[in-house]
């Protein structure tokens, strides 16, 4: 994937909506200096070529609406572009990227109630060679939405505290999991259409969402691929800790810049990250040095992404993000059929 070049105007207005995604253009206007229109039209540049998406993030696990589990993809060389295809479609597939090591493919998948999962992993892999491993999901210590790039300083920055306990479990009424669900694909989505959605006012429209965002159910956050900020290494790291270090492990690993998600798991590997640093050089310090100082690491496993084809249900073609064949709202098909 090229870089697309991004002044610092346009880097300011990320930056402000990556923490505010729905602050009206005369806010950020008043915080760089510029015109409201100027702010709308580059905003509208970025968006139009796929370079940005804002995008409603929560935690599907919180809601009781889904389990997340990783499907690992081995063997696949033969038959990558049918694999592709098929995880693409998927509505399950909230992410996965191709790999260069161990793994091939790797897919995180939040899976509604009830779902047969070894039907699922059979429909994705007949006719293929593919093996298949899973590792179920058990906790997120740190959500790479959260993840922002860097601003005047050299590391990207994190925009919420690192979760060492689950959080609370809430349960949703149907028009806040509709609100939800529509902004998690568009987190400018307008009041008005919001409105017609809950067949409510849009100042009802307006309460919900500062009930979810007060919750802790909702924050804004804005999409936009690391290369575009110089992070041309982005790998997934499978490790196996001693127990007794887990806690201690994850919690200094959630920390590091460089980190952009981390989760316990089940399986062979019972903590999995994925992880960006600018270029090669990087990646070897951070093997041979951040790796090194962890305690409890009985194995790590590197494998470097070679495309990212989906993130946040959103896909990617050829770098840039795309709406098109994505559910309009992804909470739709989670929820439970009453």
């Amino acid at each position: 994937m090229t870089s697309t070049f991004l002044d610092p105007i346009d880097r300011t207005i990320i930056d402000i909506l990556h923490r505010d995604g729905r602050a009206p253009w005369s806010r950020v206007a008043e915080q760089l200096d510029v015109s409201a229109a100027t702010v709308r039209r580059r905003y509208e540049a970025m968006h139009s070529t796929g370079t940005i998406r804002v995008v409603g993030a929560t935690d599907v696990a919180r809601l009781g609406m889904g389990m997340p589990v990783f499907l690992r993809l081995s063997n696949t060389r033969a038959d990558l572009p049918e694999l592709v295809s098929r995880l693409r479609t998927r509505p399950e597939v909230r992410f996965f990227a191709t790999l260069l090591g161990s793994v091939d493919i790797t897919a995180e998948m939040v899976l509604p109630e009830g779902t047969d999962y070894g039907r699922l992993v059979g429909e994705i892999t007949e006719g293929t060679s593919a093996t298949a491993e899973s590792l179920l999901i058990t906790h997120a210590f740190a959500s790479g939405q959260d993840w922002a790039p860097p601003r005047e300083s050299a590391d990207p920055t994190r925009l919420a505290p690192i979760e060492t306990e689950p959080a609370p479990h809430i349960d949703l009424t149907d028009s806040e999991a509709k609100v939800l669900g529509m902004l998690m694909h568009d987190g400018r989505t307008g009041l008005g259409a919001l409105a017609t959605a809950i067949s409510k006012s849009e100042n009802t429209a307006a309460r919900i969402i500062d009930q979810l965002q007060r919750s802790g159910v909702l924050d804004f956050r804005i999409l936009v691929e690391p290369v575009h900020y110089g992070f041309t290494t982005e790998f997934f790291l499978w490790l196996e800790v001693e127990p007794r270090f887990l806690m201690e492990t994850a919690s200094t690993l959630a920390e590091h810049p460089a980190t952009k998600y981390l989760t316990a798991t089940t399986g062979r590997s019972n903590l999995v990250g994925q992880f960006i640093v600018r270029d090669r050089a990087e990646l070897f310090r951070f093997s041979t040095q951040v790796l090194a100082s962890m305690p409890g690491i009985r194995t790590a496993d590197i494998c470097v992404q070679t495309a990212v084809h989906k993130r946040v249900w959103t896909t990617l073609e050829n770098g840039r993000y795309a709406t098109d064949g994505q559910p309009l709202d992804p909470l739709e098909y989670l929820q439970p059929r009453r």
